[in-house]
C-alpha cells in the first residue's frame, strides 16, 4: 500500500516541492543540492524505500553540504524507521 502511494507522490514531484518541504523542515538546501535530491527522488525512490542504498547515499554526501547531508540523513533514518 505504501509503495503505490509513494509512487504516484514522486510521479507529481517537482523541485519546488523539495524546496517547500526543506524550509518546513528548517533543511536549508540551495538550487543544485534541490535539482541533485529532485534527480534521486524520481530516479531511486524504490532504493531508499525498500532498500539498502548505501551506495547513493554515499553519492549524496559527495554532492551536497555537510550540514544539509548531515540533516537529511538524519530525518532519513527517522523515516525508514517508522516505516519498518
Amino acid at each position: 500500500m505504501y509503495e503505490f502511494l509513494i509512487k504516484e507522490y514522486v510521479n507529481k514531484l517537482t523541485e519546488e516541492d523539495i524546496k517547500k518541504y526543506a524550509k518546513g523542515y528548517n533543511i536549508d538546501i540551495n538550487d543544485d543540492e534541490c535539482k541533485i535530491l529532485y534527480l534521486y527522488a524520481k530516479n531511486y525512490w524504490r532504493e531508499f524505500y525498500k532498500g539498502e542504498p548505501l551506495e547513493l547515499i554515499n553519492e549524496l554526501k559527495e554532492n551536497l553540504r555537510p550540514n544539509t547531508f548531515n540533516v537529511l540523513y538524519k530525518f532519513y533514518k527517522e523515516i525508514k524507521g517508522k516505516i519498518k
